[in-house]
């Protein structure tokens, strides 16, 4: 259920105020005014089970928690594990992006972890699916937290934050216009605290798979209590802060991430997908509204979190080497494009690329090129299937073309090719 409070909140020293939550719901709690010292709430939030690659990436939804009495209070419940020379393991571990290296809390470590750090992301699990008890403090206040880019070093441009609120929050227009997560990190002329080619919230689906990206192409997103999740930093010195408003809180929301599904009224959508066999490998989505260009659109593009993943596509203007897992452009892109797909693939495994979830006019020919073996799929029609006799690596070979073409006419007379300089790069890329 749910609670907002008007005022001030205190449990005068001896309430008790709990806060449940299932695999797909989630209580909430927004306080209009301030909290009092010691005025404590318990929060049972939902932990995934730690099966293979089923973790789930948790932050505290309450102040002052001391990760010691945690792992204490929830010993029933928290996974373990190792022993002896391993020492014992906890299922609670911080991501340190300056290393790119995840590390659980043990016997030796967390007697002095100290408390949760609010707004961080923990990856944590259960031993079946349960609940895990927070007791602290609930904030009202904004609030921050650091992110920075090591990537230019040993580490990543990665962040894990979280909601800090015991609350949902908007996460993107879809969700309330005026107040959201990302509108509030990286409008340039604001803040400008997320890197331009990723922002979005990266949530960690928990089956293997890797993340999925919710932006501002999204259907209405709510960040629930205790969610964690991963933001790009681009600045490689310290002082870069993502912030959390009480603004954003809201009692609505119902799973982990995305609930409903909520398109712009102008926006239209379909997606590559590459398979081998019938296993989804990898897939990309485009993404067509009024207002969008062919270069980057900051809040709608959004880079694959994986740049090795086996299927992206690359800006049709100002490439800058990244390949998105979201290209966004105009609606009137519809009518005639050319887009750059890069694929990752090993050699003799055969794959198939299929376009799915259209929304777009059904009249819009949406067809693959090869350009070594000269030959357009129409994917509307068919699936594009290929053997690759040598290991398929970046962009050159694969162009996706919308609007009514064929082979040879002057619509491919454009140069495609791409000069940059990356972030982090001292030399200048010709692709």
């Amino acid at each position: 259920s749910s609670l907002t409070v008007g005022g001030n909140f205190s449990t005068n020293g001896s309430g008790t105020v709990i806060l449940n939550s299932d695999a797909t719901n989630y209580s909430s709690i927004i306080i209009s005014g301030s909290v009092s010292s010691g005025s404590n709430i318990t929060y049972n939030r939902y932990v995934n089970s730690v099966g293979y690659d089923e973790w789930d990436l948790i932050g505290s939804p309450v102040n002052e928690q001391s990760i010691n009495s945690f792992a204490t209070t929830n010993a029933a419940t928290l996974a373990t594990g190792g022993s002896g020379a391993d020492h014992h393991q906890y299922a609670i571990g911080i991501y340190d992006n300056e290393t790119d290296n995840w590390t659980n809390y043990t016997d030796d470590t967390i007697g002095t972890a100290g408390d949760f750090d609010i707004g961080k992301g923990y990856q944590m699990a259960t031993d079946i699916g349960a609940t895990l008890a927070f007791t602290g403090t609930p904030v009202s206040t904004a609030q921050t937290q650091a992110i920075q880019d090591y990537s230019s070093t040993s580490g990543r441009i990665w962040n894990l934050i979280a909601n800090p609120y015991p609350s949902y929050i908007y996460a993107n227009n879809n969700a309330n216009s005026t107040y959201n997560f990302l509108k509030a990190n990286y409008e340039v002329d604001v803040t400008d605290n997320l890197h331009n080619s990723y922002i979005a919230l990266y949530g960690y689906n928990a089956d293997g798979s890797g993340y999925t990206v919710y932006n501002q192409t999204s259907a209405a997103t709510y960040i629930a209590p205790g969610q964690a999740f991963m933001v790009a930093s681009d600045n490689s010195s310290s002082g870069t802060s993502i912030s959390f408003t009480p603004e954003m809180r809201t009692v609505q929301g119902g799973d982990d991430f995305i609930s409903g599904r909520i398109m712009n009224p102008t926006s239209s959508e379909f997606l590559l997908k590459l398979y081998e066999d019938e296993i989804l490998i990898d897939n990309t989505r485009f993404y067509f509204d009024n207002d969008l260009t062919l270069g980057l659109d900051p809040g709608y593009d959004a880079g694959h979190f994986n740049q090795d993943a086996s299927l992206m596509s690359r800006l049709v203007e100002e490439d800058e080497g990244v390949g998105f897992v979201i290209n966004a452009m105009g609606s009137d892109a519809l009518g005639g494009v050319s887009i750059p797909l890069e694929v990752n693939q090993p050699s003799n495994v055969p794959f198939r690329i299929s376009l799915e979830d259209s929304s777009i006019a059904p009249d819009v020919e949406v067809q693959l090129e090869d350009r070594l073996l000269g030959t357009l799929t129409l994917l509307n029609d068919e699936d594009f299937t290929l053997t690759a006799e040598e290991d398929l690596i970046g962009i050159g070979r694969f162009y996706l073309h919308l609007g009514n073409v064929t082979l040879g006419e002057d619509s491919f007379a454009n140069s495609l090719a791409s000069i940059y300089k990356g972030i982090n790069d001292d030399y200048i890329t010709i692709e």
